[in-house]
């Protein structure tokens, strides 16, 4: 595993004063998960992301007992959920591994979790509440990154989709505020006006939110995890294969690809790891994930997208607290650097709670 030296991140302050824990491990940790009974917004079919959220709260939370952590799942539907730790728990002895990823189906308000949890003085694992206010707008976070020079493909954010257009086409439409391939069909890359005014509309009427449009760039997609604080580690790459399709202009991962079994994207799109590239583009790859990393004040544990067209590579995305389910990204990337699922989900614990003692 490759091993970079960081510069240090100053973490924004809380509104209460966390003390420093005399304990070399929190007493409890509490694999937390947020979840709502319906959505406001969105496809219904939006809500499988859901089911995979809880399952991999249960598998955090049963690893770590196997590791030897007092470890147990809590669910969060509203932010009396959080108040209540407090009520039932010493916040110098309780860290919350945080897998939240909304506030009752509303991506934009998972900020107000880790708010509140700022503000009790619980130590939660992975991206700050300033971390995550960055990376949640795309349209913003890509701003942060062209200003430290990180290649990423020209955009644009519609708030109308009768805006004049400045991004080159052919693009690809996303809502500019969700995860986890969240309104992104086989229909999301457009390739004149009245398809991209179009997609817009789709996500303004159905997702609630602005539409960001990208210039849809041709070439291999790969993924990069990198975790750690004091010194950044930088786990190896994966590469999306596309090498079963030959139009260059499917060859994305929309939410069937990514959710639905019997789709054909599914089940002929595998992730290789670790991916076959030569070492100057890998190089260039991992320097720019990098990068990425501190560009938004990522800790803990992120993942980096990718895609690379005439050996530059273009960061699509970066996802703090990215997916943790046992077959996904991360964990396998992990598994290739020597981490066990257990072992990886205490090193991520770990590098949380060394927070709370002053070591990172």
């Amino acid at each position: 595993m490759l091993a970079l030296n960081a510069y240090a991140i100053a973490e924004p302050r809380t509104r209460r004063r966390v003390r420093t824990s005399t304990l070399k491990r929190p007493a409890k940790v509490l694999v937390g998960y947020s979840a709502v009974e319906k959505i406001d917004h969105g496809e219904a079919r939006d809500l499988e992301t859901d089911l995979e959220t809880i399952d991999t709260a249960n598998a955090i939370a049963r690893n770590l007992r196997k590791a030897g952590f007092d470890a147990e799942t809590t669910i969060v539907y509203t932010l009396r959920d959080i108040d209540r730790l407090i009520e039932k728990y010493d916040p110098d002895d309780l860290l919350f591994f945080n897998l939240c990823e909304h506030l009752q189906g509303r991506a934009a308000d998972d900020v107000k979790i880790t708010t509140r949890l700022d503000k009790l003085g619980i130590t939660y694992t992975g991206a700050s509440t300033a971390a995550l206010r960055r990376s949640l707008d795309k349209g913003r976070a890509k701003q942060m990154l062209q200003k430290v020079d990180v290649p990423t493909a020209p955009f644009q954010v519609f708030e109308r989709s009768d805006e004049a257009i400045d991004v080159p086409l052919p693009a690809i439409v996303k809502p500019v505020a969700e995860d986890a391939s969240l309104g992104i069909t086989r229909e999301s890359v457009v390739f004149d006006e009245v398809q991209l005014r179009q997609r817009v509309q789709y996500i303004l009427d159905v997702y609630r939110q602005p539409a960001l449009v990208e210039e849809y760039i041709v070439g291999r997609e790969f993924n990069i995890g990198l975790w750690g604080n004091g010194t950044t580690h930088i786990l190896p790459m994966a590469e999306l294969s596309f090498t079963q399709w030959e139009n260059p202009y499917q060859q994305f991962c929309h939410f069937d690809a990514k959710w639905n079994p019997d789709c054909a994207e599914y089940q002929t799109m595998p992730v290789i790891c670790p991916a076959v590239i030569d070492e100057t583009t890998a190089e260039r790859i991992r320097d720019v994930a990098y990068r990425s990393y501190h560009a938004l004040g990522c800790r803990d544990y992120a993942r980096v997208d990718l895609r690379v067209r005439d050996g530059v590579p273009y960061v699509l995305e970066v996802n703090p607290n990215p997916c943790l389910a046992p077959d996904a990204g991360f964990p396998n990337a992990a598994r290739v650097a020597g981490y066990s699922y257990p072992k990886m989900a205490t090193q991520i614990v770990e590098w949380a709670w060394g927070r709370r003692i002053g070591h990172a």
